[in-house]
């Protein structure tokens, strides 16, 4: 674990970033406050959101917080307690984004019955891994109810979704090569990936798969 900057050293690399855009100062102040990121990302682990998408939220939050930490009109010892609620309050809020659809269809919620007479599940049609899912979905399902699903993401993860998965006949991408397309971490796609294809679970679309399965 990095060590904690002095005070002095705090505002030393705060005016070398903020005033002469050192991204080594940047990486110094991340760095050394990374345990604060550690400690909140551990008090919110179990609900919803893994460790490293709550660290990244967390980091987030910290970097917002170094930009805007008015060193020149607060008391530079007031900046850990900044920080503190900058990374708890981000961590809250991708908590938040991500409860709003934790009301998805559960894989486990029977669909109905297959053709030998057992209990049909969705878990059973698309699997719970991410690439399973979108291949089995398209697989199973009639393309415009994949289409339907896609409207309920946002113009950037229907793009990586597309890019992805080779939608439209578009070339299917790695993680890495998505993120050098958008000019970002493969963490950050791998994250916004991950919340396009909850949308898709939600029970506007797993409805009508499960129509589908009963046609």
């Amino acid at each position: 674990m990095a060590r904690l900057l002095t005070l002095d050293e705090t505002e030393k690399y705060l005016k070398l970033y903020r005033e002469f855009a050192d991204e080594d100062a940047l990486t110094l102040l991340v760095t050394c406050n990374g345990g604060l990121v550690g400690f909140f990302a551990k008090k919110y682990l179990g609900k919803g959101l893994t460790f490293d998408e709550l660290v990244s939220a967390g980091n987030e939050g910290l970097i917002k917080a170094i930009n805007k930490f008015d060193y020149e009109e607060r008391e530079i010892q007031g900046f850990r307690a900044y920080i503190s609620v900058a990374i708890d309050n981000a961590m809250k809020y991708e908590l938040r984004k991500y409860n709003k659809h934790s009301h998805v269809l559960s894989f486990e919620q029977p669909l109905g019955q297959n053709k030998d007479g057992d209990e049909l599940t969705i878990e059973d049609i698309v699997g719970t891994d991410a690439e399973e899912l979108i291949e089995d979905v398209i697989s199973e399902m009639k393309i415009d109810i994949v289409r339907e699903a896609l409207k309920s993401l946002t113009s950037r993860e229907q793009q990586i979704i597309f890019l992805r998965y080779g939608l439209d006949d578009v070339h299917r991408k790695t993680q890495a090569e998505v993120a050098e397309i958008f000019d970002c971490s493969t963490h950050t796609i791998a994250k916004q990936e991950q919340k396009a294809l909850v949308k898709m679970r939600h029970p506007r679309n797993t409805r009508k798969l499960k129509d589908f399965i009963e046609e």
